[in-house]
């Protein structure tokens, strides 16, 4: 692991952790052991203990008294009421930019899209999971609402994990994430907000017909 000097050793030790549970090297229900992992990273014990701290803020963990930390499970029910508040907040967030962008604003989005399409093309799923989330900072960001903007960021981390196990469910997963980024932006430049809430509640009720597998994948490794 290579500490960035601009970023708190115990930011960088949760991100590190936070990494290895979205992507399932941790999984659901793992104890995470302070001293093996101090010892990994050459860090102090009180420094991932800090950082075990912010992973329970983020809902990655849960600390339990005199058991330790241990990787939050998420079964079907849970992905599915987070992936129903997500969904609406970020029909919001694209609602608030359709009616307030001017000039440049969307230029970031076009990037993204653009880029999105070319990791398709390529079939590289971590390259077009890494471009969906440069595309939904830029969102976040011109959402014109900070309070918005804040929640949707410290959803980041469950949302990370929701979305990397539906992208693993394979090719039609990440065509309909490019098909509707696609049209969402079109919707966004029209200032169609009734388009926008479409788009969003179909997206959305086809990741809740997927939940179930994108939830097996999240706790595949309970079964090993």
């Amino acid at each position: 692991m290579t500490f960035k000097a601009n970023d708190s050793l115990t930011e960088q030790i949760a991100a590190h952790l936070g990494e290895h549970i979205i992507r399932g090297t941790l999984a659901p229900n793992a104890r995470i052991q302070e001293l093996r992992i101090a010892a990994e990273l050459s860090v102090s014990r009180s420094s991932v203990r800090e950082a075990l701290l912010i992973l329970e803020r983020r809902q990655l963990i849960r600390i339990y008294p005199r058991r330790g930390a241990v990787v939050e499970s998420m079964n079907a029910d849970d992905v599915r009421a987070f992936l129903d508040l997500w969904f609406l907040l970020l029909e919001q967030a694209m609602q608030s930019l359709a009616a307030r962008w001017q000039h440049d604003d969307l230029a970031p989005l076009f990037e993204c899209e653009a880029q999105l399409a070319i990791d398709r093309r390529q079939d590289d799923v971590s390259a077009f999971y890494a471009t969906s989330f440069e595309f939904l900072a830029a969102l976040y960001a011109r959402c014109d609402n900070r309070y918005l903007q804040a929640t949707l960021e410290e959803m980041q981390p469950l949302t990370r994990r929701c979305l990397y196990a539906i992208f693993r469910a394979g090719a039609p997963q990440l065509a309909r994430a490019q098909a509707f980024i696609a049209d969402a932006v079109a919707a966004i430049v029209a200032r169609d907000g009734e388009r926008i809430g479409t788009l969003s509640r179909a997206l959305h009720d086809t990741y809740s017909q997927v939940v179930v597998e994108a939830t097996r994948a999240l706790s595949a490794a309970e079964k090993v």
